[in-house]
């Protein structure tokens, strides 16, 4: 008795190996489109700059939300530690909530999270967390002090990803 399994094989592979790329493709990730307050002259690479009048922080979220100078729907952001940067333009004496922003930025610049440091649990806490503590602390910022940088790159759904967040005087 003669086996048709292997010419059956030779036969079905290359059916079967056709609807491979059709079936492992995704669709293009999009990520939506800047807001409004985005023009063009506020644009480089991709990357929208503006002010914000002022903010509210999600601290569940880690997100702040704020309305940029000028008008527009309020926007929302996110971004990773690194993005928050020291003030720039307030001089010897900022306000206290930007005195503060600058005073946690530095104490958690040169903690350490190598295991074999005794505090690295809790230098990694407040290094994840700096960004929850900034944010809140933005809410205190005078009006129209906060510059923010920011993509369409969505961290999490209707929030847009921070590049740079920094009060400016």
């Amino acid at each position: 008795m003669r086996s048709y399994r292997p010419l059956i094989a030779t036969l079905a592979a290359p059916a079967v190996l056709s609807l491979v790329p059709g079936v492992l493709s995704t669709a293009p990730a999009h990520a939506a489109p800047l807001p409004d307050v985005c023009v063009p002259a506020v644009v480089v690479d991709g990357v929208c700059t503006t002010r914000l009048v002022s903010v509210t922080a999600d601290v569940v979220n880690g997100t702040i939300t704020g309305t940029p100078i000028g008008g527009g729907a309020a926007i929302s952001l996110a971004g990773q530690a690194d993005a928050y940067l020291k003030s720039e333009g307030f001089g010897t004496t900022p306000p206290e909530a930007i005195k503060n922003w600058d005073t946690s930025i530095d104490q958690t610049a040169g903690l350490s999270t190598d295991p074999s440091d005794p505090n690295w649990y809790g230098n990694a806490k407040a290094k994840v967390f700096l960004s929850r503590t900034l944010n809140g602390l933005a809410t205190q910022f005078p009006p129209e002090s906060l510059v923010v940088r920011f993509t369409s790159d969505e961290p999490q759904p209707n929030v847009f990803g921070l590049v740079s967040i920094q009060p400016v005087a």
